[in-house]
């Protein structure tokens, strides 16, 4: 029996004597602090053994564990101490490792006695990681924890749905921490969509398809855009021919509390002489801040440039599209301390409206790793809102422009 003070689904998980145990919490629940007491409480009762704590990424190991670890064992118990390593030697012989996902191979060859998997729903290699790990506990017939708040319907989801005698799973909320107080939770609830919800806090599996923004409502997000003189004005440019050319012009507050898209062009056919021509007439007497537009059009940004008319690409990676949309919802959700979102948009632009309503994700199955992506189809207007929430926080040298009598000054 742990001498620890557990909460009551620590307690219950705890006592399981099954092999393996899949954890599914919601966030905050406390399954980090349950995690690091078990390292301990195994290590300490037995000596000449090796327990790994295995995160998404080394990065993720430090910062989740560590600092945690390194709290709980007591100093007269340590033999020795490895930080870069994300190691701790006991002077009983055992020995706890801190250990990332990101490089499978890396994980080879070590015995193990006992491993807990965090977050085991946001490894990308899952398989090779488990193709890897799984004979390290054979000779040992080690247990095993899979920890994690749901991801979709990925392999955790798999592991949750195993059966057998060896398997248990459980299934907890962040209701279930009797150290998160409630309201919290229920204020929570009011500024999250409702999957995001049921999946962050209640650890419910929910598959993320269809409406990708689903926080959007023309009642809200559309309104009379209030003067914004003084604002920080920028634009953000999808290009097109065959389908969309999108430009929107946003205005932010000074405390970014409110954005408002005023203003923009959605045409076809445009060519880089017809947009800059557009933009001229609507910036004149306006300074423009960071404009951004599509990395993937570079000559057209540098046709515009040589008409005076000034952008940046936006950085891509890998995963830009799903962060950028992330950027986006969370711009789009009501604030508690206005009572209306971020972001917002004239009631003119009803293109934009129409792509929100619009905007849905299709599967892509690669692997057998089922990715969620945006279906490419009237989606100009939501690439270019994506720029936006992407670049306007960034720290940077600004763009500025300004048209007037018929002369640019770029500084």
């Amino acid at each position: 029996m742990s001498l620890f003070n557990l909460s009551q689904w620590q307690s219950d998980v705890w006592q399981n004597s099954t092999r393996y145990s899949v954890i599914n919490c919601g966030r905050r629940s406390g399954k980090s602090t349950l995690a690091v007491y078990k390292l301990l409480e195994f290590v300490t009762e037995n000596p000449q053994t090796i327990v790994w704590y295995i995160a998404p990424t080394y990065k993720q190991a430090k910062s989740i564990m560590w600092s945690m670890l390194t709290d709980v064992v007591p100093t007269e118990a340590i033999a020795k101490k490895n930080e870069t390593e994300l190691s701790i030697r006991l002077k009983n012989g055992s020995e706890i490792h801190l250990k990332g996902a990101d490089n499978p191979d890396s994980l080879r060859g070590v015995r193990i006695d006992f491993a807990i998997f965090d977050e085991v729903a946001f490894f990308e290699k899952w398989v090779e990681v488990w193709k890897v790990i799984r004979p390290t506990l054979m000779d040992s017939q080690a247990s095993v924890w899979f920890i994690s708040t749901p991801n979709g319907f990925n392999h955790f989801k798999d592991l949750a749905e195993r059966t057998g005698e060896d398997w248990k799973y459980f299934h907890f909320t962040t209701y279930d921490n009797p150290h998160i107080p409630v309201f919290e939770i229920e204020q929570s609830k009011l500024e999250m969509d409702e999957d995001s919800f049921a999946q962050e806090m209640m650890g419910e599996f929910r598959k993320m398809s269809g409406l990708i923004y689903k926080e959007f409502s023309r009642d809200i997000h559309m309104v009379d855009v209030p003067a914004i003189t003084n604002w920080t004005i920028t634009r953000a440019l999808d290009f097109g021919f065959a389908h969309k050319t999108a430009l929107i012009y946003f205005a932010i507050n000074s405390t970014g509390s409110e954005i408002y898209g005023f203003d923009g062009l959605y045409e076809t056919r445009f060519v880089s002489k017809d947009i800059s021509d557009a933009i001229k007439i609507k910036d004149a007497g306006r300074h423009i801040t960071n404009p951004i537009a599509d990395s993937e059009s570079p000559l057209q940004i540098e046709e515009l440039a040589r008409e005076n008319v000034m952008f940046k690409p936006v950085k891509k990676d890998k995963d830009s599209v799903v962060t950028g949309i992330k950027k986006v919802a969370s711009l789009l959700r009501v604030r508690a301390d206005t009572g209306k979102p971020t972001l917002m948009f004239d009631k003119s632009l009803t293109w934009i409206a129409d792509e929100f309503e619009k905007y849905r994700w299709i599967e892509n199955t690669f692997s057998n790793v089922i990715r969620e992506v945006p279906r490419k189809r009237e989606d100009d207007a939501m690439d270019a809102i994506r720029y936006f929430a992407m670049n306007y926080r960034a720290e940077q040298e600004p763009i500025l422009s300004t048209y007037k009598k018929d002369k640019w000054r770029i500084g």
